[in-house]
């Protein structure tokens, strides 16, 4: 059976909340990583981005994100946000068609990519992305929870 694969970044990076203006708040220590994923936000450097931006994928929008520090009082607006319109729970993750390429959201928080994107994904410069088939790691660590 063909699972989706769960996309995640090698860098820790720390928790981000978007604002009512659509500014995403640092709200804890640490350094910001390539690719950021919180509860209803996916932040990517602005390189991968436009490498996705070419693939032209379905149910895929990339806008401008701003991430705002507030202890430092400044932007940086490097970042863009990917909003996933294909969508699914943990507990449908074996009834997802994988034809193609795609991303998709689980549970509002989790990025999974179709086997033919991660194929794609893993031979592009961006190597500081990992992969991970199914529920695999997130079995081994136990974090899958509803917010």
């Amino acid at each position: 059976m063909t699972l989706p694969y769960h996309m995640s970044c090698l860098e820790s990076h720390p928790r981000l909340y978007q604002l009512s203006d659509g500014r995403f708040q640092i709200i804890e220590e640490g350094s910001l990583a390539s690719m950021m994923v919180g509860y209803a936000y996916v932040l990517v450097e602005s390189e991968l981005a436009e490498y996705i931006r070419v693939l032209d994928l379905p149910q895929l929008e990339i806008v401008d994100a701003v991430v705002y520090d507030p202890r430092q009082k400044k932007e940086d607006r490097s970042y863009r946000q990917l909003r996933i319109g294909q969508s699914f729970s943990s507990d449908m993750i074996r009834e997802i068609n994988l034809d193609g390429e795609g991303f998709l959201l689980m549970d509002g928080r989790w990025v999974f990519v179709s086997p033919a994107l991660k194929q794609r994904l893993e031979s592009s410069p961006f190597k500081y992305l990992r992969f991970t088939e199914g529920l695999s790691e997130f079995a081994a660590l136990g974090n899958i929870t509803k917010e």
